[in-house]
């Protein structure tokens, strides 16, 4: 029957290379550029997304420009109705243009962006504000809070006044503003995800397995392979879970699940650097005293001396020993 011990170093290999496969195979999900069929397959589905997206877009500023244009304007001025008229002139030629900004952090959640923080694009309201000379007021307001709901700001006083100079109303721009929704999962992105949720649990089970061992049995670090396994899955562990509190758009739950990953990765790091230094420090201790024993052999002296009596007729011998 195989010892205890013995069975749970073979585990640990077991552990070990699980760790090491899920984490390349999560690496490589992450970082591979190749895969040219998947990345074709995601061309394809982004442009569908793309333009289902803008089609919507269209659709909303269609129905919006109708709303303006069909809201008696009588109790305005002159003025306002001349400046009303080229905002609705400008927001058609928006429409007209299609390229708008994109939702990158939020999955599943229609949300506005006041510009685009990757290809620099306004929304409707930033591109009527820029129109007329007002891109302070854009910066501002994207700098402030990129993703504001235009309804949220009835207290910026900036802004009231230059719809009201405008002629526009605050229920209307937060009318015109159009929320973004980000395209479908994938392949690649799919990918990503089994990948993740592949290496998690080996992560987890190594770390938990080898931070009760470390921690115990293999406290002074004899078991190399345990000790390497920990500091493999802690690292893993420590990275999944820092991956999860980077994303903001995830819920509380998920982020404080990265959080304990995170912080029970590197519990699980700590202990098996524990052991393996422990390891080696008994190593050293181990040589220095094999080296100290091997110096004491060396000094062992043994000599002899012929004894001559000064009265007696004879001749002797006399030895002696240091050590």
């Amino acid at each position: 029957m195989v010892s205890s011990p013995r069975f749970l170093v073979r585990l640990s290999r077991l552990l070990l290379s699980a760790v090491i496969v899920s984490s390349a195979a999560i690496i490589f999900a992450l970082s591979n550029p190749t895969a040219v069929a998947a990345a074709e397959g995601d061309v394809a589905i982004s442009r569908r997304s793309d333009a289902t997206e803008v089609h919507r877009i269209h659709a909303h500023f269609d129905s919006v420009l109708r709303e303006l244009g069909a809201r008696p304007v009588t109790m305005l001025t002159a003025q306002q109705r001349a400046s009303r008229d080229s905002l609705v002139r400008t927001l058609l030629r928006y429409n007209a243009r299609g390229v708008f900004p994109h939702n990158y952090d939020f999955p599943g959640r229609p949300t506005p962006y006041f510009v685009d923080r990757n290809t620099g694009t306004l929304c409707a309201v930033a591109y009527l504000l820029a129109s007329t000379g007002r891109r302070d007021m854009v910066d501002r307001v994207a700098q402030a809070n990129n993703n504001v709901w235009v309804a949220q700001l009835a207290g910026d006083s900036a802004l009231t006044t230059w719809l009201d100079q405008h002629g526009l109303t605050l229920a209307e721009a937060a009318r015109i503003q159009v929320p973004y929704v980000e395209g479908p999962t994938t392949s690649t992105q799919q990918a990503r995800n089994v990948a993740f949720i592949v290496a998690t649990p080996f992560a987890l089970g190594g770390a938990v397995f080898t931070s009760v061992w470390n921690g115990m049995g293999n406290a002074n670090g004899q078991y190399r392979v345990v000790s390497g396994l920990g500091l493999t899955s802690g690292v893993a562990l420590t990275g999944l879970g820092t991956i999860l509190l980077a994303k903001s758009d995830l819920p509380g739950a998920a982020r404080g699940v990265g959080g304990a990953g995170a912080a029970l990765g590197a519990l699980t790091v700590a202990l098996s650097v524990r052991a393996m230094h422990r390891r080696s420090a008994y190593a050293a201790a181990v040589r220095e005293s094999r080296s100290g024993v091997e110096s004491g052999r060396r000094n062992v002296s043994f000599s002899l001396a012929p004894l001559l009596p000064m009265e007696k007729h004879g001749v002797g011998l006399a030895g002696s020993i240091r050590f």
